[in-house]
């Protein structure tokens, strides 16, 4: 064999739930061998890695980048960064921006303003729109779903009528592209809103107007409208145990339905409003511990599960207010998932392989990210390297993100991102960026 571009050595491999010790070589973006450093071939440049565990790239498929009009919350550069601080190579953004990723002209706006800002992979979602011609632009633009937000009026769209929005999701299965669904019901949700008119609306109350029935009833109705359509979907920020039996009867019924977990979901409950207010305010809220615990055992058992971190980055000035109302939803999670998880690992709740298998290898096949997700020859050289008993404690003051604050703030973790390759190049050493921006690439939907 020629001489690769990169060796990384002395690293620990999974193969299967087991680690054994080997090498990855590198060239022209790919990886072209993994085996023993005695089999691997010479390179131009070689990183000893010291026994830190070598795993596919992670995917987090549910990022809000921001930027454009949004950049005094996150761009492309910081956002990016956060992410491969987190261990993430490839990220897919959502379409809620300013201006909306809801149609071909604004997607490519938004592509042109991230290529030379991007230090890890980004691909895009769309917005879904009630025209055709769109959204077979935007999925020749190489979108990676069509969102349907069910909790809020869309301009183009009449989200109560069953029949509009199956007539919708046809279209995405003509297109062979999945939908996104954010479960509330908008219904449910703005009748208990109007017990609270000319009142304020404190955190609690916004618990209550977002309460599970909203997620229930929204998951029944994507569900039966997926069945109808014939569309792929999938169920973001899933928080309820009784929404994931509900997804397993429909598949068994062979609705095509995958769904994610949050980290905030699993690892934060209700009493957390309480001692950070806003920080910990997003949508859908915190539930209680019994359902937290509820999710997290299904984390190994469920293989159409992922997680997510609904990265939301807000200002500080939008998480405080004393009428919810007036108070940005989200939590900042790019740089705190892994950890969370890999504490999860260390206190052998969790195996590594089913770690890789939701941060990673089911990620890239429900959104169809060719290349990613593997470490095998052939894959991208899209590499995430990992020092599984570094300790540390989430400090959002060293975040990456423009927003440095987390209700994990404080939170010590045992496990931690060591170095990040992107396409065979180093792009995170410790935790400095390492790489220019516009090192990353964009990503696009694999063709049907």
């Amino acid at each position: 064999m020629l001489e690769a571009d990169t060796n990384i050595t002395g690293a620990r491999l999974l193969v299967g739930n087991d680690l054994t010790e080997g090498g990855i070589s590198v060239e022209d973006g790919k990886i072209v061998k993994v085996g023993k450093r005695s089999n691997l071939p010479k390179a131009g440049q070689s990183y000893d890695v010291k026994g830190l565990v070598a795993v596919p790239g992670l995917i987090d498929s549910h990022v809000h980048l921001r930027d454009l009009q949004l950049s005094y919350k996150e761009d492309f550069y910081t956002g990016t960064s956060a992410a491969a601080a987190g261990g993430f190579t490839t990220v897919l953004d959502m379409p809620n921006n300013v201006p909306p990723t809801n149609s071909v002209a604004n997607l490519r706006l938004i592509r042109d303003a991230a290529v030379s800002k991007i230090v890890v992979n980004v691909g895009f979602h769309a917005g879904l729109v009630n025209d055709e011609a769109e959204l077979r632009g935007m999925r020749s633009l190489g979108a990676f779903s069509f969102k349907l937000y069910m909790n809020k009026p869309e301009p183009s769209i009449n989200v109560d009528s069953e029949t509009e929005l199956t007539n919708i999701l046809s279209t995405c299965a003509l297109l062979k592209t999945p939908a996104t669904i954010h479960a509330e019901d908008r219904e449910t949700i703005e009748t208990r809103l109007r017990e609270y008119h000319g009142k304020p609306l404190g955190i609690e109350d916004y618990m209550y107007v977002h309460g599970p029935e909203a997620e229930s009833i929204a998951v029944s109705r994507a569900l039966e409208v997926a069945g109808a359509s014939g569309a792929t979907i999938h169920l973001c920020h899933i928080t309820l145990a009784s929404s994931v039996a509900a997804i397993k009867e429909a598949r068994e019924r062979g609705i095509a339905v995958s769904c994610e977990f949050t980290p905030h979901h699993l690892f934060l409950f209700r009493k957390a409003i309480e001692q950070f207010g806003g920080w910990a305010l997003t949508d859908p809220p915190l539930r209680d511990p019994q359902n937290a615990r509820a999710l997290l055992k299904e984390l190994s058992n469920t293989p159409f599960a992922i997680v997510a971190s609904d990265h939301a980055p807000h200002s500080l000035a939008e998480k405080s207010s004393q009428d919810a109302r007036e108070i940005k939803t989200g939590i900042p999670g790019l740089e705190t998932t892994l950890p969370l998880m890999l504490n999860h690992v260390n206190k052998g709740y969790l195996s590594l392989s089913t770690l890789v298998e939701i941060l990673a290898k089911r990620p890239a096949r429900i959104f169809k990210l060719q290349g990613k997700g593997e470490l095998t020859e052939g894959s991208d050289a899209d590499i995430t390297l990992l020092d599984l008993k570094g300790e540390h404690v989430i400090d959002p003051e060293k975040f990456h993100s423009k927003s440095r604050y987390s209700p994990f703030a404080g939170t010590k973790c045992k496990g931690r991102v060591s170095k990040v390759f992107v396409g065979g190049k180093l792009v995170l050493e410790g935790e400095e960026i390492a790489a220019p921006a516009g090192t990353g690439r964009i990503v696009e939907a694999a063709s049907q």
